[in-house]
């Protein structure tokens, strides 16, 4: 029977580290352009 190797695969390691970082990166650019949306968005003209 082969053992199992110690050492922690550094492929999966690197590839879950990317997914995170990429889908914290995305939720955060998402919340950005809602509050530039929120910011920029065009008021209603007041009479006066």
């Amino acid at each position: 029977m082969a053992e199992w190797s110690k050492a922690p695969d550094s492929s999966s390691g690197f590839r879950k580290r990317a997914w995170v970082q990429i889908s914290l990166l995305t939720f955060h650019c998402f919340y950005f352009l809602y509050v530039l949306g929120y910011v920029f968005e065009p008021r209603p003209k007041t009479r006066g």
